[in-house]
Parts: structure tokens; C-alpha cells; sequence
């Protein structure tokens, strides 16, 4: 991630300017969906919190940013958006070749766009792509030959508690937009969707940023614990076969019409955790180039159609990010996500294995200089 223009007026002091990089980079993984950069921008100003970006992989949002430290020099807050527009391409690790993928599509556009309420407290939207959620699953050495190419919506505040503490509340709703193979698609509006691929849940982080480690290059980590709310939909669509009516089961009458299932009556709410450790090497502040490494485990997605939830056995992210100028950032990501279920259709110790090499290029837009 770039060490943007610093927005403390930090003028040509690179370490200055990193401060506000390792706030963004630690946002940006520790929330899940990634990108290549962020910072507090123009109109955030003295405001000890940075921006966020799109997060680094799908698998936990909720990462809250980590504020840089106080400038000596302050500057009015303004309101105005600060937009980070993310252009992915996305190459499925674990592949021999492409023609393995119906249908696969690997560039798509997400990005986030931050309104600064306060200097301590911000709004988020941000539209995750590409990278393990755009492909079939692959498991003990089986290849799903149908892509799946998901979108992840997020909307959530960071509120920086103090300079080394922030807290992320929000919503996560992943979304498949297409399918090689369609009938796995809901293809009836809700509440009677057939085969439902949601993934709808709450989730509130608690982080934590360490000081720079001169004894590791001035690493920085950062701690965080993720705890997520799905709530059990007693009202999933499916359609009635014969053998369902037959049985008087899943409320169906007649087949070919659409039944309800309760996925669980016995609950209505899950509660789970993901924890993620982040490490954050300043490789060359000068010029913009920083390494990061993310390290999650704990809760991952629960589908509407699925009565328990995906859990990490392993999930190991590595990005690369080099800035170029203030308004572009490049980064090179290799995603190794290892999963376990609670459940079906893998029991465990079966596992789900996916990875992607990506390239993210990052268009940063803040709107206040236009009008300052």
C-alpha cells in the first residue's frame, strides 16, 4: 500500500507518511477483501483515522483501522467522499488451465468509498471481487468444473477508540451473481429462493496495533478478534418433487412448486469468531513499497441452505504493494485458503482447498481537493 500524500502534513518525511500507510494496510487485511491502498485523504485531515479500503480476501470483514499518530498541525474535517475505485485480475491458483472453469471471467471493479463523520469515527461501503470467491470449489484434489463468480457487499463504521485501538461494526452480504452451472442459482425472488447462495451476517471487530519493531525491519502487527451473528433462515425455498409430496414433507403439495425448509428449527441465531494476526514490513518506505502477511482462522461463510457454518482450517494471505503516485497503487496478492466444515458436504477432516494469484491496481479519489 502507498504512503499517499500524508494528510497530517507530514511534508517529505517518509516515516511520517508510512504511519498512515501501515494504518491503511492493517485495515485492509485484517478485514477480509483486500486492496492495494488507503489513507485518510484531504478531507480527513488531522483526524487520527485513516481510511479503509476494500479488504483483502472475503473470508472476515470487520477489521477496524488503525489510527495514525496525531500530527502536530491540524486542518478543517471535511465530509466529503474519499473513493478508492480497485480493478482485480484474478488467476485460480490450483489449476492446470483455465478450460477446468466454465465460463470464467477473472477482471472485475469493486472499490470503497469512506465518508468521515468525525475525526475518530467513519462510514464505509465496499465491493469486494475476484480473487477466491470468483471459483469453483476444489476439494482433495477434485475441481468443480462450474465457476462461481460471488460479490461481497459490505456497509460498516470504524470508530478509533484510541491511537493503537479501533472497533468495526457492520454487514456482510456475499451475493452470487452468476453461475457456469445455473441451477444452483436462486432463481426465484425471495422469501421462496431456490438453492439459496447468501451469506448475510453482522459482525463487530476489536484490533489492535502494535508499535514498530526495529528488531524486525519496524514491523508492525496487528491483532484482531472478529464476532460474527448469522441469523438461521426457517424460510429457504425448495422445489417439490414428487418424492416430497409423496412424503408431506417441506410443505409441498404439488411437484414442480416451490416448498419451504426450516434449516434449523432448534435455532435462530449463530454466534461465531475469527481471529487474524497481521504482520507489516516497511520494505521501502521512500519509495512505497510495503509486504504484508494475514493469517486467519475461526468462522468463514454460512449460506442460507447450508445448517452450519465453514470454518478456517488455514487461511494464508501474502500481498506485495508498491506505490506509484499519489492516485495509483499496484499490488501483487497470493490468497491459500484452506477450509473445514461443520457438516456437510465435506465432513471433516476433509477440506475445501481454494488460492488465486491477483493483481490489484488502485485508483485513488479523494473529492475534497476538488473543491479545496
Amino acid at each position: 500500500m502507498r504512503p499517499f500524500r500524508s494528510p497530517f502534513r507530514t511534508g517529505s518525511n517518509p516515516s511520517a507518511r508510512f504511519t498512515v500507510t501501515v494504518a491503511a494496510l492493517a485495515l485492509a487485511f485484517a478485514c477480509g477483501t483486500g486492496i492495494a491502498r488507503a489513507d485518510s485523504g484531504a478531507g480527513a485531515q488531522a483526524s487520527p483515522a485513516p481510511t479503509t479500503a476494500p479488504q483483502i480476501q472475503p473470508q472476515n470483514p470487520g477489521q477496524p483501522a488503525i489510527p495514525p499518530k496525531k500530527s502536530s498541525k491540524t486542518a478543517a474535517l471535511s465530509h466529503l467522499p474519499i473513493i478508492d475505485f480497485v480493478a482485480t485480475f484474478t488467476q485460480p491458483a490450483y489449476y492446470s488451465n483455465n478450460s477446468q472453469i466454465q465460463g470464467y471471467d477473472p477482471i472485475d471493479l469493486g472499490g470503497t468509498v469512506r465518508v468521515p463523520v468525525t475525526r475518530r469515527f467513519n462510514l464505509f461501503f465496499d465491493r469486494i471481487t475476484e480473487g477466491t470467491i470468483n471459483q469453483p470449489l476444489e476439494h482433495q484434489g477434485k475441481i468443480f468444473p462450474n465457476d462461481n463468480r460471488d460479490i461481497i457487499l459490505q456497509y460498516h463504521g470504524t470508530y478509533n477508540i484510541t491511537n493503537n485501538v479501533s472497533l468495526d461494526l457492520g454487514e456482510s452480504f456475499r451475493h452470487r451473481i452468476w453461475s457456469s452451472g445455473a441451477p444452483i442459482v436462486s432463481n426465484r425472488p425471495f422469501p421462496t429462493t431456490i438453492a439459496s447462495v447468501e451469506h448475510h451476517f453482522a459482525y463487530g471487530t476489536l484490533s489492535y496495533v502494535t508499535k514498530p519493531v526495529k528488531e524486525l525491519l519496524g514491523s508492525t502487527f496487528v491483532l484482531s478478534e472478529t464476532l460474527d451473528v448469522q441469523n438461521v433462515d426457517h424460510h429457504v425455498g425448495a422445489l417439490c418433487s414428487a418424492a416430497n409430496v409423496a412424503a408431506g414433507v417441506n410443505q409441498c403439495v404439488t411437484a414442480g412448486a416451490v416448498g419451504v425448509v426450516d434449516e434449523n428449527p432448534g435455532k435462530s441465531r449463530y454466534y461465531e469468531t475469527t481471529q487474524g494476526v497481521t504482520w507489516i514490513v516497511p520494505v521501502d518506505k521512500k519509495h512505497g513499497t510495503t509486504f504484508v502477511a494475514n493469517e486467519r482462522w475461526g468462522a468463514l461463510n454460512f449460506y442460507e441452505n447450508a445448517p452450519f457454518p465453514y470454518r478456517y482450517a488455514t487461511a494464508l494471505t501474502y500481498q506485495l504493494n508498491k506505490t506509484f503516485s499519489p492516485g495509483f497503487t499496484l499490488s501483487l496478492r497470493h490468497a491459500d485458503l484452506h477450509q473445514l466444515e461443520q457438516g456437510a458436504p465435506f465432513a471433516s477432516p476433509s477440506a475445501i482447498h481454494v488460492g488465486s494469484y491477483d493483481i490489484l491496481g488502485t485508483f485513488h479519489l479523494d473529492t475534497n481537493t476538488l473543491f479545496h
